[in-house]
């Protein structure tokens, strides 16, 4: 059978954790996670055995009793939810076993169970479900452990991918994760592949800089204790050294915690970056641009004010503007501009009413306040990266002066290093181009952009150092996470 802790039996530890973790959740007020409740076909094939009477084999009928008996047992609708899907992908194949092969654990099954007992190592949480073993039993013994690590699997695989947090609950101005791997298709995956537990871990970040982060946790995890918390450790021999949540309970808001938020951020960014890219570090101030993920360029950028900050999102920079004119926000019209009119007109701003809204367009010059350059890539919070008249400011150490837009201290460096320079696009020619009227210039290909906030960075030296949260989001990451605020 499969032992998960002191609990009578492995199911009914599986519906603890998952209520546990569900429940927490939902005191915390974060949204339920992504999977809806099942179609209604799928909520019938929970009830009735897809298989019946004798042509089923015991063990599946052994499967469908228990699942049946679960799904009577009170539980939040969340919990419903995520067990409804474990339950409908049983149900798709007859309740046969998902890790068992003729009475005997498959190779699948050890793997993923190892891959489980390292879960603290990612910083997720799965306390409530740690394995210790797989051994043999009875036939209903069998079929309650291959359903507890199925419901193992699928929190696993939920948690790696992102669901722990819904980014909306921090801000709106988080785009939403790029998607949260649901049970049927962590349970398929992971079943049938040929390394179930490599296939497990894949569901957690692989880029290097999460992996750096990763291995600052263990080697932070290893620092010896001291007190009142090292004698209650050493009373406790089945207490895992790297508990997560443990750990932050006695550190409180340590470099622990932080790095525990900073790999959750980067489960909300898409897996793969692109091996040419740029990314805007929010709260360090900073932009960089990667060649065949090597890095080619870094600048100082300004962003948003706190009470209008910066959107993180990702998408792809088509193209540049030479010689940008403003086309003013509404926004910025109506909070800012409606007592200043006459006077922005007496500096050159059109104005005039449109569809029945005010238009307020600044034309290309040198006190535009996209400055000579601005860098497109569409998105719906209508933002970019832009030159700006103000180049002092960059001297500032914390830089949130913008209304959202991304300025960057040395925009024709960057657009340079963009086009290619061996394409015959230099910063003298970019230059040559300054005048009245806009010029586009369009990209060799499309480049991802990454707007992103991490408050852990490497320094030049490999080292990580922290930077101030400058929106509060990791403050508020902590306090979904049971971290402390």
């Amino acid at each position: 059978m499969v032992s998960l802790g002191s609990a009578a039996s492995p199911l009914r530890a599986a519906a603890f954790a998952f209520a546990a973790l569900i429940a927490v959740q939902a005191a915390r007020g974060e949204s339920a996670p992504q999977p809806a409740a099942p179609s209604a076909e799928a909520q019938v094939s929970t009830s009735e055995p897809s298989v019946q009477g004798p042509e089923k084999p015991s063990i599946n009928q052994a499967v469908r009793a228990a699942l049946s008996r679960a799904a009577q047992q009170p539980q939040t609708p969340e919990l419903r939810a995520r067990r409804q899907a474990v339950d409908a992908f049983y149900a798709s194949r007859g309740d046969a076993p998902v890790w068992l092969d003729k009475g005997q654990w498959t190779p699948a099954a050890r793997a993923v169970f190892e891959t489980l007992k390292t879960a603290p190592d990612d910083g997720l949480d799965l306390r409530a479900m740690r394995v210790y073993s797989l051994d043999q039993g009875p036939e209903a013994s069998l079929a309650l452990g291959d359903i507890a690590l199925s419901e193992a699997v699928a929190a696993y695989a939920y948690q790696a991918s992102g669901g722990r947090i819904d980014p909306a609950r921090i801000s709106s101005m988080i785009a939403p994760r790029a998607g949260v791997v649901l049970p049927a298709q962590a349970l398929e995956e992971t079943a049938t592949a040929a390394d179930a537990g490599a296939t497990l871990q894949a569901y957690n970040p692989s880029q290097p800089a999460y992996v750096a982060l990763r291995e600052k946790l263990a080697r932070t995890r290893a620092e010896p204790m001291s007190g009142p918390m090292a004698r209650l450790a050493s009373r406790d021999s089945s207490r895992r050294a790297s508990d997560a949540v443990g750990s932050i309970t006695r550190r409180g808001h340590t470099l622990e915690s932080e790095i525990l938020v900073n790999m959750e951020f980067w489960r909300w960014l898409p897996r793969d970056l692109g091996r040419d890219r740029i990314t805007v570090n929010v709260p360090e101030f900073m932009a960089r641009l990667y060649r065949d993920d090597s890095l080619e360029l870094s600048t100082r950028v300004i962003v948003g004010k706190p009470d209008k900050p910066t959107p993180l999102f990702s998408n792809q920079m088509e193209y540049l503007i030479v010689n940008p004119s403003w086309n003013v926000p509404q926004s910025i019209i109506k909070n800012e501009m409606m007592t200043k009119l006459d006077s922005l007109r007496r500096q050159g701003y059109e104005i005039d009413w449109v569809n029945g809204k005010l238009r307020v367009r600044q034309p290309p010059g040198e006190r535009n306040a996209l400055g000579q350059i601005k860098f497109i890539f569409p998105n719906d919070y209508a933002v970019y990266m832009h030159d700006t008249p103000t180049h002092h400011l960059f001297q500032e150490s914390v830089r949130a002066f913008s209304h959202g837009c991304v300025r960057v201290d040395q925009p024709f460096k960057l657009a340079e290093t963009l086009l290619r320079p061996e394409r015959g696009w230099t910063e003298a020619r970019l230059r040559k181009l300054v005048g009245k009227n806009e010029r586009r210039v369009v990209l060799p290909a499309p480049l991802p952009v990454h707007i992103v906030y991490f408050t852990l960075v490497e320094d030049e030296f490999g080292e990580l150092r922290r930077v101030d949260d400058v929106y509060g989001y990791s403050a508020k990451a902590r306090e979904l996470l049971g971290l402390g605020g």
